[in-house]
């Protein structure tokens, strides 16, 4: 069985940043991996694109990039 990770989201934070149309715990999570909040929040608005098909290759390789730590210094 795999650990809980401990984000130190409460339960508040967490349903106000649905409320908000935010996923606060994969936030936290991108976050956690070294990623600034902009560059997640703006990978979290292209995994759905990609999922269902939507996202232009320009989107596609923004968020490779992010993903990727030696190409995210490109970015910042």
């Amino acid at each position: 069985m795999s650990e809980i990770e401990n984000l130190g989201v409460s339960v508040e934070e967490y349903l106000e940043g649905l409320a908000a149309g935010i996923d606060i715990l994969e936030l936290k999570r991108l976050e956690a991996r070294g990623i600034p909040t902009n560059l997640a929040l703006e990978v979290m608005a292209i995994i759905p694109k990609v999922i269902n098909g939507t996202a232009t290759p320009e989107e596609v390789v923004r968020g490779l990039m992010i993903m990727s730590p030696s190409l995210r210094e490109q970015i910042e």
